[in-house]
């Protein structure tokens, strides 16, 4: 009897330990996809280009950040016509509002834009960079963004933009695009990615990232 018992005890330990390595297997195969799959998901950020543009360059920005308007006025625009308009790329913009209280609200006030229209938030962003104020003053104020969607975005339903503004949808997909930066252990801003590499936020940088992707 003992030495049945000892025998059906030997089986059910060594199913427990296949079962185990076979959770522990399966654990390791899917962390392993992870960190070889893309962080960002393309399908839901605000998104500039042709939609079958073969390579992503990704943007992590805050409205109050001074170096996110360098950026804007002097990388962009080469890039753009290199690059985006020739229907090479594809440029998603990722909020990382970190400078100021302020950069949530002014986040929120892009995606609210984009959810009604997509082309519409390009311009805000130009104009937001256009109309930036000092890093230390708490400028974006829910007057300001009504203003200016008043007088610079008439394709915009302001009612409709006053109502998303604050709400959960928005708000959610904020904090996504914060939870995206953390988990990347982002810096600053701008911060740029191309197809997934961190590479300079430097034109000559992205150029050489953008042109090497394009030989493979």
């Amino acid at each position: 009897m003992k030495t049945k018992n000892a025998s059906i005890l030997f089986i059910v330990f060594s199913i427990a330990l296949l079962i185990m390595a076979g959770a522990i297997a399966f654990t390791m195969m899917q962390k392993n996809k992870e960190s070889k799959k893309d962080p960002f998901d393309y399908s839901v950020q605000q998104t500039l280009g042709k939609a079958d543009a073969p390579i992503h360059v990704v943007e992590f920005g805050d409205f109050k950040c001074a170096a996110c308007r360098t950026w804007d006025t002097t990388v962009l625009p080469q890039l753009k016509k290199d690059y985006i308009d020739t229907g090479k790329v594809q440029l998603h913009f990722i909020n990382f509002p970190f400078v100021g209280k302020d950069s949530t609200l002014a986040a929120q006030a892009g995606e609210a834009i984009y959810k009604q229209n997509k082309d519409a938030f390009w311009k805000f962003y130009d104009e937001m960079y256009a109309s930036q104020q000092s890093e230390q003053k708490e400028w974006i104020t829910e007057q300001f963004l009504t203003d200016l969607v008043k007088t610079k975005l008439p394709e915009i339903n302001l009612s409709q933009f006053q109502q998303d503004l604050k709400s959960k949808e928005i708000i959610d997909a904020v904090q996504n695009d914060k939870d995206i930066a953390l988990k990347l252990n982002t810096q600053g801003a701008p911060t740029v990615y191309v197809d997934g590499k961190l590479t300079n936020s430097y034109y000559d940088s992205i150029k050489q990232a953008i042109d090497e992707k394009e030989k493979k």
